[in-house]
């Protein structure tokens, strides 16, 4: 299998500027290797830093130490020391990230928001919007919420929101950070059936998963946050 994305002893730390610069220790040393097809779970307790982790390979979060190696266009590109452009074209084509939490511009429809990623890569926005309607039916979101502003939606339905506009688009390396944790039971099995879709289709998937039962059910392999803890 082809390797997709490659971190390599990574590190990260907090400054507290407003508490007389102390250092908040995060993880140290961290390597991690995410091939074709793999969904890698980050595991551990509570603050061993996997969402700081996955920001930091979307390029949220500066990387002072390591590098953040991702497969762009048939070559490898450090997202730690890539040029902001690049790291938008990374996002627009490679990159995929279902954060816990929709954020949208407001009285934009939830159609409009699944349909965005197309749009920016060049589809008519006509065309767009049908293959946007196709993923929120998968989610089971009911056609009256379509053309409304998703700021109105319960939680439940915002995250559907969110993970309609993430897999709309294929990326070959996705990033999920709790993606079903606001789902009931019959909606949280068709994330787990779009997850399984992107493993056959060869995506490189990284998840931080709570439920046991969901990462059983879609991980191929845990990776210990714990084994790179930084000492205080």
């Amino acid at each position: 299998m082809q390797d997709m994305l490659k971190l390599n002893n990574v590190a990260k730390s907090f400054t507290l500027y407003n508490q007389s610069g102390i250092q908040i220790p995060v993880f140290e040393g961290l390597s991690l290797s995410v091939e074709k097809g793999e969904c890698v779970a980050l595991a551990g307790p509570s603050g061993m830093g996997k969402s700081t982790l996955m920001r930091m390979i979307y390029g949220n979060y500066l990387c002072p130490a390591g590098a953040i190696d991702i497969r762009h266009r048939d070559t490898w590109v450090d997202i730690a020391s890539a040029d902001p452009r690049v790291v938008l074209d990374i996002r627009r084509w490679t990159l995929g990230y279902i954060s816990q939490f929709l954020r949208v511009v407001p009285r934009v429809s939830a159609l409009d928001v699944v349909a965005e990623p197309l749009v920016g890569r060049g589809m008519k926005p006509d065309e767009a919007r049908e293959h946007a309607a196709v993923m929120l039916g998968r989610l089971n979101l009911p056609e009256s919420l379509w053309h409304l502003a998703p700021a109105t939606f319960s939680g439940g339905e915002q995250q559907r929101v969110n993970i309609a506009r993430g897999f709309v688009a294929r990326y070959p390396v996705m990033l999920l950070d709790e993606p079903t944790a606001s789902l009931d039971k019959a909606n949280r099995e068709a994330v787990l059936t779009l997850i399984e879709e992107a493993k056959s289709d060869g995506v490189a998937v990284v998840g931080i998963f709570h439920d046991a039962e969901t990462r059983e059910a879609v991980c191929t392999r845990e990776f210990l946050m714990s084994d790179f803890k930084k000492a205080a």
